[in-house]
């Protein structure tokens, strides 16, 4: 199957899967939200930001074993690719037991000492602390397997298992609809039911279908070191993010009410949602990427890195402008009580992701490269940086809303400036030259259906549901209409003979 015929089918895939999760999980999280409350929803939130903060090291291993299992499916070596597996898992199982010891101690005394827990849910809030220590070392260890599927590009799997998570989780939100129990305890030895299902679904299927899967006492020391060190900065990396996501909600627990952290939590759940749309285009490119960097075909890989950046910023505004402009209505269907700040929240942070798409695409030659040094110290003192900075604005009374601010400003500095920087430094064939018409495509595009969606807003405004779905689709139309006209000629013609065809079928 050709690369890009093999793109095309796996994005398919990811996008069926995406659209099934998406609203399974945005209806999902009103359930949760209404059933729970605000305050044990936030509760729920901080203490497994707790688990995520000091986990963090699950999304850095997680990233290199991708990297290293891509690399040497590349390379088509099979015993080596064996030997990176097994690597891999042994690496996982030791730095989860760690993690578990570090949550049981440090990560414990933040929780009875730190936080902000009523204290008639005291109790409940440990039971939750310990089941989510015990869902992340699930989660760490699940890691290789997952990363094996994406490596093989056997992407329909990936969204049949991610379907099925979604409709159990669905399954929670009405269990604790009609749970007799404790619904905040509930709810959490549900999910984590769910997520150990999903663990042994993915190990069950690699075993069958992968034979480098299948575990052996053996490890090698070249792909340990490559392994560790390139987690090693990775680490740094994952830091920022992990203080941005989790650290964040602790921050608002500290400084605010219960609330504030829940509004912050959803606008997370919205964002996310978006980003599934992208990253499931980008899970169907990133593999390709890494492949062409590890065969030696910088050039393609290249092409492949900036046209796919152009593709991605596309599709992420074609719903998260939209969504900016009639969230009001979105969050008084989809919540059956908005908390406050929960849509201007979301606005910036679906702002914060679209920026973000170029930041994330440039990390991926980068990462091919396995030159992400340079990134992980800049992010090293960037991410805390940030957080230091927000403690002592809260600590003296400044607005919450000072959070988003500074993390669009952020965003804007990684994708324009730091992320091409370290490309050009480091990663073989990249020139200013390259990045410039990638940046002015997506600005025209960015203005064009901007001002449409403008002139639409004030010519349909956005009072009730009916004119709020009239502007919706206005302003995806015009997010669709102006990315068409900003296309490449060649890319216009491909759509064109595509179109004609159908039709003439």
């Amino acid at each position: 199957m050709s690369n890009n015929k093999r793109i095309a089918k796996n994005t398919m895939f990811l996008y069926f899967r995406m659209f099934i999760i998406m609203g399974v999980t945005l209806y999902t999280s009103r359930i949760v939200l209404d059933k729970l409350g605000v305050d044990d929803f936030g509760l729920y939130n901080v203490v497994g930001g707790v688990v995520g903060l000091l986990a963090f090291i699950n999304g850095t291993i997680s990233a290199g074993t991708s990297r290293f299992l891509t690399f040497e499916l590349g390379k088509e070596d099979v015993k080596k690719l064996s030997l990176t597996f097994n690597t891999a898992f042994y690496t996982h199982l030791v730095i989860g037991i760690i993690i578990v010891v570090a949550l049981e101690t440090g990560g414990l005394w933040f929780l009875l000492n730190k936080l902000v827990i009523p204290p008639n849910r005291l109790q409940a809030a440990l039971i939750v602390y310990q089941i989510s220590i015990f869902t992340s070392l699930v989660s760490l260890t699940q890691v290789p397997y997952t990363s094996l599927i994406m490596a093989h590009e056997e992407m329909q799997i990936y969204a049949y298992v991610s379907i099925f998570e979604a409709f159990g989780k669905l399954g929670v939100a009405y269990m604790i609809s009609i749970a007799p129990f404790d619904k905040l305890i509930t709810y959490s030895l549900l999910l984590c039911f769910v997520q150990f299902s999903i663990a042994m679904t993915y190990r069950i299927y690699c075993v069958r279908n992968y034979r480098e899967s299948k575990l052996q006492l053996s490890y090698d020391k070249d792909v340990l070191k490559g392994l560790l060190g390139f987690s090693g900065w990775n680490i740094l990396a994952n830091l920022s993010e992990t203080l941005k996501l989790q650290g964040f909600l602790i921050l608002l627990n500290m400084f605010f009410n219960s609330s504030v952290v829940a509004a912050q939590t959803i606008g997370n759940q919205v964002a996310g949602a978006l980003m599934q749309f992208i990253n499931n285009f980008r899970n169907a490119i990133n593999p390709q990427i890494i492949k062409q960097y590890a065969s030696r075909d910088y050039e393609a890989s290249k092409k492949l890195t900036l046209s796919s950046t152009v593709y991605v910023f596309d599709l992420v505004l074609l719903l998260g402008l939209p969504t900016v402009f009639t969230l009001n209505t979105i969050m008084g269907i989809w919540l059956v009580k908005v908390p406050d700040y929960a849509v201007l929240f979301t606005q910036y942070i679906i702002i914060q992701r679209i920026i973000s798409t170029f930041d994330a695409s440039f990390y991926i030659p980068l990462m091919a490269a396995a030159k992400i040094k340079d990134n992980s110290i800049i992010a090293s003192i960037s991410g805390p940086g940030l957080f230091v900075l927000l403690y002592f604005i809260y600590k003296f009374g400044g607005d919450v809303m000072w959070m988003q601010y500074l993390g669009v400003v952020v965003q804007c500095a990684f994708g324009f400036f730091i992320k091409p920087c370290l490309l050009i430094k480091h990663v073989k064939g990249y020139t200013l030259r390259d990045f410039l018409p990638c940046y002015v495509s997506c600005l025209k595009v960015t203005l064009l259906s901007f001002s449409l969606t403008i002139i639409a807003y004030l010519l349909i405004g956005n009072q009730d549901i009916i004119s709020s779905c009239f502007l919706f689709m206005s302003s995806l139309l015009s997010v669709a209409l102006s990315s068409y006209i900003f296309l490449e000629k060649d890319v216009k013609s491909k759509l064109r003979a595509i179109v004609l065809e159908k039709i003439h079928l």
